[in-house]
C-alpha cells in the first residue's frame, strides 16, 4: 500500500505538475506528509532524477580545477557553432557579466581570440570599470588584435573607461625601451595595468606558422627564428615565453617588450585565460603548471588533453 501511495504522489507531483499543497488536499494529507513521501520516493528509487549534462562537462571542469589548483574551469561546448573562437568569446563575455566587481581595473592581452570579445559584451556602465592594455602594440597591421584596441572596444561596448598604451609591443633594443618606459604617459598606463584586479589573456603557440604571433607584424624574422631555436612553445601575452619544460626563454625578446612584466602579471589577483585549438593544448598545460592561470576557459579538446 505504501509503495502505491508513493507512486501516486510522485506521479501527481512530477508528471501532473501539482504542488505539494494541492496533492495534500486531494489525498487528505498534510503538506509535510507529502514532502516526506516525495523524499522517500527518491530514497527508495521510485523516483530517479536524471540530469542531462549534454554539452556540459562539470566533472571534467572539476577535475582540471583540482589537478592544476585553479579557481575555476569552464569548458565551452564545441557544438554552438563551427567557429570556436566565436564560441569561446561569447561564453567568456557571458561569464564576465556576473564576474566583474564595481570599480575594478581589468588588464587585457592581445590577439585574435580576445579581439572577438567586445561584440559580445553588454552594458556595464554602472560598474565604473577601467580596461587597460597589458602590452603595447600600435603598428601597421591587425589593429583589432592590439591590447589597447581591445581595451577601447570593450570599454565602448560596456560604457566603461579605457587607457591606451601608445607604444609598440616590441622595440629594437633596451635603450629604446628605457626611453619609452620613462615616458610619463606610458608609465601611467603601465602602472594602472600593474594595479589591475583582473587580467584576461589568451595563449600563443609561437611555433605554429598560423599563430597570431606570426601574423601580427610585431616580430622580426630574427625574433621568430629565436623563438624557434629556443623552442618557445608557450607565449603569454608576449611578455613571457616558456619552453617545453616550463622554463623561461627568449629573454632577448621579452627584455624589449613595452608593458607590464612577468612578475607584474603574476601579482594580479585573478588571471583569466581563454584559449582554444588543439595545437595549443600543450601550451595551455605548461601555463597551468607554471601557475600563470587562475580561471581557465577552454574547449573540450584542450580539456581532455589536460587530464592526460
Amino acid at each position: 500500500m505504501l509503495k502505491r501511495l508513493l507512486i501516486r504522489i510522485s506521479h501527481m507531483y512530477y508528471n501532473e505538475g501539482l504542488t505539494q499543497s494541492q496533492i495534500a488536499n486531494k489525498l487528505n494529507l498534510s503538506r509535510m506528509q507529502v514532502s516526506r513521501y516525495l523524499r522517500k520516493s527518491r530514497e527508495t528509487g521510485i523516483v530517479k532524477i536524471i540530469i542531462d549534462y549534454s554539452g556540459l562537462y562539470f566533472k571534467l571542469e572539476s577535475d582540471i580545477t583540482n589537478k592544476y589548483n585553479l579557481k575555476q574551469t569552464i569548458i565551452v561546448d564545441d557544438t554552438m557553432s563551427k567557429d570556436m573562437k566565436e564560441n569561446i568569446a561569447q561564453v567568456t563575455a557571458n561569464y564576465l557579466k556576473n564576474f566583474f566587481k564595481k570599480n575594478s581595473t581589468v588588464a587585457l592581452g592581445w590577439g585574435s581570440t580576445l579581439s572577438r570579445l567586445p561584440k559580445y559584451m553588454d552594458d556595464m556602465s554602472n560598474m565604473n570599470l577601467l580596461f587597460t592594455p597589458i602590452i603595447g602594440g600600435h603598428g601597421k597591421s591587425n589593429f583589432d588584435w592590439h591590447a589597447s584596441t581591445i581595451a577601447s572596444n570593450i570599454a565602448k561596448k560596456t560604457g566603461a573607461k579605457s587607457l591606451s598604451l601608445l607604444a609598440p609591443a616590441l622595440v629594437k633594443d633596451k635603450r629604446e625601451k628605457e626611453i619609452l618606459m620613462n615616458d610619463i604617459q606610458i608609465k601611467e598606463v603601465i602602472n594602472q595595468s600593474k594595479k589591475a584586479d583582473v587580467a584576461i589573456f589568451s595563449l600563443g603557440f609561437p611555433l605554429n606558422p598560423n599563430s597570431s604571433i606570426n601574423k601580427s607584424g610585431y616580430f622580426s624574422k630574427k625574433d621568430l627564428t629565436q623563438l624557434k631555436n629556443e623552442n618557445a612553445v608557450c607565449d603569454i601575452v608576449s611578455i613571457l615565453f616558456l619552453n617545453q619544460y616550463g622554463e623561461k626563454c627568449c629573454s632577448n625578446i621579452t627584455d624589449r617588450s613595452i608593458g607590464i612584466n612577468e612578475q607584474d602579471l603574476k601579482n594580479i589577483p585573478i588571471k583569466i585565460c581563454i584559449v582554444e585549438g588543439l595545437e595549443k593544448a600543450n601550451t595551455t598545460k605548461i601555463a597551468l603548471k607554471c601557475g600563470y592561470v587562475d580561471i581557465l576557459i577552454t574547449d573540450k579538446n584542450i580539456a581532455d588533453f589536460l587530464m592526460t
